[in-house]
């Protein structure tokens, strides 16, 4: 009996589920009641299921077929309660201690309990910590007074916060239609295509309004797991998969500035995505709003200030330090040529593996601008993800397809194994990547490689496909240049562009020098503005250097 109750206060003193299960076996174990089997009530389902099998190998067969269907009165069986409602039962073997057994069974029960009130408790906190970490990045969007900049912002939170594979943000225009602004996989016609049921006892189209509309004039948030979109959507008209939808309205003082729409979730949405999801409307509608009356009201004045909030806005884009790497080291830099630019550079990644990427977009200032952070918007998701380079270039393609901004993007991408020096590359439209590579000279010198781009543009079309060229080995020493077309299209006074030798001479004579990377950078400017005489910069000029 002594062993019994110290037993059991050592199941009472568990820390969670794991350390309890531990600590049962080893008490059967000394009760001579193995082998064991544990099964755990469900009061929603009223009914029994398996949780855990002691002392001797179980097929799940005998475990399903062994359940117990009714409150046990059989000897070996042992009613776990808690507050006079049942947790399980436990079945031990008829030579077990059965009198240490009924100890055990009395607390093991309040033990499960409190065991699981404790798990949801942390789970609720984590929870808790991260709505905390959400709602700050949301405030953020409040210093967003450009509407463009804000919406795209505004998804990027939305489609992060709720673990959602799709979504589109719809603002009201001054004609107080609803106009799908920012998309993320969801066109205009899928908005189109996804329409409520009508209701029991009308037919025909006069019920079936769309969700959108539908959450716009109720002002009533809509969230559907895979059964719910089933039983309450028409998607007769949608050519696509829908495994779940929230769709929330936004509004501010009373009267509805927009809708976002959310499909597609990791997991269901369920309370917590729709908690989350208006906990973040709150804020986002007052952002729309306060955006909107900027619109509105600016002049030219205010425009300038609005241009210089951008590009800091852009300028935050940017990774604040290189990587440093075994095996490599990766910088970069970029100088616009006006308030904002439409370059853009960045990277991410660990010892094992790197991703470094550059990019530029047609056309220059702030719609350039615009673009440029839909696309880091987008390029951050697919880092984080780790996904292959061709389907992270396939997403950035569709994703930029869809702005309909009638804007496109050259980028090159670069994967990184640093440890091995190992790289690859994907280029969409992009200036060819410079490589200077010393495996097949002497010591100081290195050959000057080109790689070319693969493919066109991103942007330009819907359904973009690019293969990865095979793994290429540097050496070290080794110095790969990714650049923006500002360098080599710089004219002088003369009406001549800088061109790609004079480019490639600068960096190659830097490197056979030992310059470092950010040395190669500032020769490469100092050139380029030695080139133009004093003469405006006409273009953004951005570069990555990785050296190996």
């Amino acid at each position: 009996m002594a062993s019994a109750l110290s037993h059991a206060g050592g199941l009472i003193s568990a820390t969670d589920n794991s350390v309890l299960l531990t600590r049962l076996d080893t008490a059967l174990a000394e009760l001579h009641a193995l082998p064991a089997r544990l099964y755990l009530f469900d009061a929603r389902a009223n009914a029994f299921y398996a949780a855990a099998a002691f002392g001797a190998q179980t097929d799940e067969d005998t475990l399903v077929a062994d359940l117990p269907r009714v409150r046990p009165a059989t000897a070996g069986a042992y009613e776990l309660i808690n507050d006079g409602a049942p947790v399980g039962v436990l079945r031990v073997p008829a030579s077990a201690d059965h009198a240490g057994i009924t100890v055990l069974a009395q607390v093991l029960g309040p033990a499960l309990v409190a065991r699981s009130a404790a798990e949801v408790a942390r789970d609720d906190l984590r929870e808790a910590q991260a709505q905390v970490g959400r709602l700050a990045d949301a405030a953020e969007l409040l210093r967003h007074l450009d509407v463009d900049v804000l919406l795209t912002k505004l998804l990027e939170t939305f489609l992060t916060a709720v673990r959602a594979q799709v979504g589109a943000v719809l603002a009201i225009g001054e004609a107080r239609e609803l106009k799908a602004t920012v998309t993320w996989g969801l066109r205009d016609q899928h908005l189109d295509a996804i329409r409520m049921r009508p209701p029991a006892g009308t037919a025909g189209a006069a019920g079936n309004i769309g969700v959108v509309e539908h959450v716009a004039a109720t002002g009533r948030t809509l969230c559907l797991d895979a059964a719910g979109v089933a039983a309450r959507l028409d998607l007769t008209g949608l050519d696509a998969q829908l495994t779940g939808l929230l769709a929330l309205p936004l509004l501010s003082r009373g009267r509805t500035v927009g809708v976002i729409v959310l499909a597609n979730p990791d997991e269901d949405f369920a309370v917590r995505g729709r908690r989350v999801g208006e906990t973040l409307c709150a804020l986002a509608a007052i952002a729309v709003e306060n955006a909107l009356l900027v619109r509105q009201m600016v002049d030219r004045e205010r425009l300038q200030q609005e241009l210089a909030i951008a590009r800091s806005v852009q300028g935050h884009m940017f990774p604040g330090a290189g990587l440093d790497l075994p095996g490599c080291t990766v910088t970069g830099g970029a100088r616009p040529c006006s308030e904002t630019g439409g370059d853009y550079f960045t990277w991410l990644g660990t010892d094992e593996r790197a991703v470094a990427m550059i990019g530029d977009v047609s056309g220059h200032g702030l719609g350039a601008a615009l673009f440029t952070t839909m696309a880091h918007a987008l390029i951050q998701q697919q880092l984080r993800a780790q996904v292959p380079l061709a389907v992270m270039m396939r997403a950035l393609n569709e994703g930029l397809f869809h702005t309909h901004s009638g804007r496109f993007m050259t980028a090159a991408l670069v994967e990184l194994e640093p440890r091995e020096r190992r790289f690859r590359y994907l280029s969409a439209g992009h200036t060819p990547l410079l490589w200077l590579h010393k495996r097949l000279h002497g010591p100081g010198a290195a050959e000057m490689r080109w790689l070319d781009s693969g493919g066109m543009p991103l942007g330009v079309v819907d359904d973009l496909t690019l293969d990865a060229p095979p793994a290429l080995t540097a050496a070290s020493g080794d110095l790969l240049v990714l650049y923006t077309d500002g360098f080599i299209e710089a004219i002088n006074p003369a009406g001549e562009p800088y061109g790609q030798d004079r480019f490639a001479a600068v960096v190659q004579a830097a490197h056979a020098n030992g310059a470092n990377a950010d040395t190669v950078m500032a020769l490469a400017h100092a050139a380029v503005d030695t080139w133009v005489a004093g003469g405006a910069q006409e273009d953004d000029l951005t570069m990555v250097v990785i050296g190996f």
